[in-house]
This record gives structure tokens, sequence and C-alpha cells, in this order.
């Protein structure tokens, strides 16, 4: 896990004063990799004046020895590469009779598949990845991006020049003006979305699309794109438990790959579903004695220390837990934005940045196993349990849409945890009623337009959900050099879990039905579990109080979002003092999301 750095001239050459530049640039992300720092040029005229620069930032986590440093040079070839190839051994037993490898990394993989296939075999990849290559043969820059945006790459293009970075307070550095992006503003203020297409917080950068390569000849500067991977239904055994036996063979494989390293690994544990599937099934069955942390909250109706002590004292397994306060989020909101590079939707956020700092100071731990994205294939939300019934009744299913209902209200899992502050989001033309200091109508996504449960399942792991979780759990681990690995999303699995009929996952009431069924080694009373609550801290609460304070201060004299036309200063104040006397018609997200992309505005505008 690492941080990259590009610049590439289409045109005229690079003067030899700007490498000093770019290597600001590259250190500006010495947190993504602390072990060894290392950047290459390619020399075009006696002046010293080049082409293009790689620069890399290694945290080093396979093949721990220095001969795999990056930029990685082969007969010509260079790399820099940010995540991890999990199957590389599998992939370098094919390449061995081609070629005399000069390290045991995944990086010499991806190189040494490239010279042999070119661009083919990146779909064969099962892994989290952001890298450019050069190859010297074809005077080509290849870029690719693994399929569901764990790994992030962004682009600034200047002057027929481009750039790219692991992380935007890279290309920040290259002074090169920059605006706000309003639309992408918009849209996040009024439904907390970041990440959705390719557009960022700012105008001049984009994201590198998920799932693609690109092919730049450096000749003409002509560039090409494919998508090397894409959804595809498989063929499923007859019966359920036949399709239970493929889910935990395909979860557990995905594990195993998973767990290969060279330093420690750790898992986090929330009490939820998901991350006590991880942690039970490495401690009990992968043969590894894992460590877990948890962050938890003194209000006993937001934690679930309940659920982790259950996990933790019923298996043995090794704990360590961070306890949240409205203090810790008040004096890290400011820091951890500066972290995220753009405005960030929840305190969550805030708390998952402060387990990462509580592991990294505590533990020998740099690679951490994370249960995110079980919820998009899985169908573990509860708005996909709507979206289904809903599904039903268009469909003129009325008896099979009143049994599942049923039996949800019954059971007090999903039908009875409903409420019109989660669900307006997904309502269609959501205005701004109850949010009277907007001036205008905002940008919104049709996040409410469903065709089918896999349709919305594929929506969500492209665009709605996943693009930004990884983005927050990338920056808040990496910001203290942990690599965070994501079982769930091994696209084996995900292809099967997408296409898998909707009744093995919503079934009796329950949702994530699959897995709760499958793994009888968790206690019932974590398998059956009929809450949901994720990775929540009370901002509720903590906005009636001392951080509503903060809030009014910071909105006392000026807004930057009035002068963009967005709100009216004067009524967002009296919003916040109305949600801090208990409105019910406010969600506490639409008064922090205001606040944070203020502050984001500030610091960098």
């Amino acid at each position: 896990m690492c941080g990259i750095f590009a610049a590439i001239s289409l045109d005229q050459p690079f003067e030899h004063s700007k490498e000093a530049l770019f290597i600001v640039a590259m250190n500006a992300m010495q947190h993504r990799g602390p072990d060894a720092e290392k950047h290459v040029v390619l020399k075009t005229n006696s002046d010293n004046s080049f082409q293009y620069y790689f620069g890399h930032r290694r945290l080093a986590i396979i093949d721990l020895d220095e001969s795999s440093n990056q930029p990685f040079e082969a007969d010509g070839y260079q790399i820099i590469f940010n995540g991890e190839i999990f199957n590389y051994l599998e992939l370098r037993k094919e390449l061995e009779n081609d070629f005399q490898f000069k390290t045991n990394s995944d990086t010499e993989v991806i190189l040494r598949s490239y010279q042999k296939y070119g661009t083919k075999r990146f779909g064969e990849f099962n892994g989290m990845w952001a890298f450019v290559i050069y190859d010297p043969k074809l005077n080509k820059i290849i870029l690719s991006r693994d399929r569901f945006s764990i790994k992030p790459m962004f682009l600034l293009e200047n002057n027929n020049q481009l750039f790219i970075a692991s992380e935007i307070k890279a290309l920040k550095k290259l002074g090169i003006s920059l605006s706000p992006n309003q639309t992408v503003i918009e849209r996040f203020l009024n439904q907390q979305l970041i990440d959705v297409g390719l557009e960022t917080f700012y105008k001049e950068i984009t994201i590198f699309p998920a799932m693609t390569t690109m092919t730049i000849n450096l000749a003409d500067g002509k560039r090409t794109s494919e998508n090397y991977w894409n959804f595809s239904s498989p063929d499923y055994p007859k019966s359920f438990e036949e399709r239970q036996e493929v889910f935990r063979s395909l979860l557990v494989s995905s594990l195993e790959l998973r767990l290969r390293s060279d330093v420690p690994l750790g898992t986090l544990l929330s009490g939820g579903l998901d991350s006590s599937a991880i942690t039970i099934l490495i401690h009990k069955y992968l043969n590894n004695k894992v460590q877990s942390f948890s962050v938890v909250a003194d209000e006993k109706e937001y934690s679930e220390e309940n659920f982790v002590d259950i996990l933790v004292s019923q298996c043995g397994i090794n704990n360590n837990k961070l306890r949240f306060s409205p203090d810790s989020a008040i004096e890290n909101i400011q820091h951890v934005l500066s972290c995220q590079d753009e405005p960030y939707g929840s305190l969550g956020v805030v708390a998952q940045h402060l387990l990462f700092e509580k592991i990294k100071k505590e533990s020998n731990i740099t690679v951490l196993l994370s249960g995110q994205g079980a919820d998009e294939v899985l169908l573990g939300y509860k708005k996909f349990f709507y979206f289904y019934l809903r599904e039903l009744k268009n469909r003129r299913k009325y008896f099979k849409m009143m049994g599942l209902a049923g039996s949800s209200f019954l059971k007090g899992t999903t039908m009875s945890e409903f409420t019109w502050k989660q669900a307006k989001r997904y309502l269609p033309g959501r205005t701004n009623k109850g949010r009277s200091f907007f001036k205008k109508e905002l940008v919104q996504e049709k996040i409410w337009l469903v065709d089918s449960m896999a349709d919305r399942q594929i929506q969500d792991i492209n665009l709605f959900s996943i693009p930004q979780l990884t983005h927050y759990e990338d920056r808040n681990s990496m910001a203290h050099n942990i690599e965070v690995r994501l079982p769930f999303m091994d696209y084996r699995l995900v292809n099967f879990l997408v296409h898998l009929p909707v009744d093995d996952k919503l079934k009796g009431g329950w949702t994530k039905y699959m897995l709760r069924s499958s793994l009888h080694e968790l206690p019932n009373e974590i398998r059956w579990r009929k809450d949901k609550k994720g990775f929540v801290t009370p901002e509720e609460k903590w906005l009636s109080g001392a951080l509503g304070e903060y809030i009014l201060n910071y909105f006392q004299t000026s807004s930057k979002l009035e002068e963009m036309g967005i709100i009216d200063r004067e009524l967002f104040v009296q919003a916040v003092k109305s949600f801090k006397a208990n409105a019910k018609w406010l969600d506490y997200g639409d008064i922090f999301t205001v606040f944070i992309t203020e502050m984001w505005l500030r610091e960098n505008f």
C-alpha cells in the first residue's frame, strides 16, 4: 500500500527545475508510504528536460526487501503501484517459465504480466490497485484501477500535461489554480453523496474510473480506454444448501488470499454481522489468532459494545476498544478534513480516523480486514428491504409482499425500525421543505430509481455507496500507514452475490439471510440480531450540545456558502438553534454537511 505520483508531458518536455516540484508533490503523501521514497524521470534532451516523472512512497507489506521498492524497473519497463494483488502467487507460477524474477513482490508480477500479455490479463487480478506503467517498446503509458474504487487515483490536466496522484493534496502542491465544483457541493449538501461519477469537489481534478485501463500514446497523446471486467450472471446450483456452500467457499477463499502478508494483521470489529463473520472465520478456521479493534460509545443507544463483548468472550478473541466523545470529535474535525481532502458526511469518519490512530500507536498491526461492502452485496441496508417490497408490489406479487413485510414486523426487524428521517433521502423529488436555509433547489441524483434488485446493488457498488465508503476508509487508514483489505469485495464473491436470487438474501423478514444462515460459528445473539446500527456515532445528541455551539460560533459573521448563493447564513443559524431545541423536521446530516463544506471552503479558497 503506497502513494503514487506521476507527471506526463504530451507536448513540450518538463524543464529540469520541475523535478524538485514533483518531489514535493510526491512527499505530500509521505503518510501513505513511510518505508521508502524513490523517483525516476525519462530524460529526452541534453539539458536534462524530461517527458515523464514517476514518484513513489512505499508502505512495505509484501516482500519487505528494498529490491521491491518503486518505481520498479524490469527490461526498461517501469511501474508505480498502490495496492495489493492478492492472487499474485498463482499468477506468478504462470510467468516463471518466461521471466527470471528479481523479487517476491506482487509489483513485479503486474509488470511481468503486462510484458507478456499487455493489458489482456488485468481482469484476472484479484485485488485492489491503482498503477501506472511505462512501456518503452511502444512508448506508451498505461493506467489501471481496481474494479470497485478501493484504491484512489486522481487526474489533473493542464496545458497538455497530465498529473496523476493517489491523493488530491499532492496535486495541490503543483501550484495550478483550482476552483470549487458547485455541482458536486450541491449534490453532497442535498444527499450526502461524494465520488458519484468522475467529478471531485475541485473543478479541475477528476477521478480515474474503476474497472478501467487507459493507454496513452506518448508520441501523439492519443488515448484509448477499456473496461477489463464487468458484472456477469453465473450459473447457480439449484438448491439453497448448495448455494450456501458456494458462498462459504468463496468467502473463505477471499479471506485466505487477504491474509497474505509479511507484516502483522488484525480486524476491525464493530459488533455487527459482517465484521464479526470475518473475525470469527479467521480466528477459528484459518488458524490465525487475530487481534480485533472496535469503536464504542458511552451512549448505550448508539453503542454496539455488548455485541463486541459477546463475540470476544464466547470465542476468546483479543480486542482493543476506543471510546469516542464529543470533545475528541470537535478536536479532530479539522484535522480529518485535511486528511480526507474533501468534505465528509458524518462524525463516523472522525471516529474511524481516531480508531486507526489508536491502532497505530498501541499495536504492531499494519494490515486490517474490514467488513466494508457486505451491506451492498448481501442486501443489508434497510432501503433494500423497501425497494424489494416495492418491486413485489409492481409485479403484483401482493401475497409475497405482505408475507415478507409481516414476517419482518413480527420478528421486530426492518419494518419496526422505519424512520422518515432515513427514508426521505430515497423519496423522489426531495425539496428544501424543512431546510429553508437553502436559497435554491440543489442538484439531486435519482437514487430512488430501481430497475431490479441486482441493478440497484450494482448502482451502489459503482456509484452511490462503495466509492464514498472506500474513499473515507482509504484516507483514514493511510493517514496512519495502515492498509485495509475488504474480503466481501472479492470480485468472485461480489458477482456471485449480486446475481443471487433475492430470496436468498432477503428471507423471512431477515436481511443478509445468506450470511446469517451460513455462519453457524457466530453466537446467535449476533447472527440473528434484529437491529442494524452500522458505524454510527451519536451526532444528533452531540449537535444538541457542545458541537452545536461550535457550529453556531463558526457561522456567526460570514459564510462562503452564502457567497456562492447556496445558503442563507442567518436562516442556517436559526435552523441549528431549532435542531438544538429538538426540532423533528431536521436531520443532523442537514446541519453537519453544511458545516463541514463551509470549513472545507474556508480552508481551501
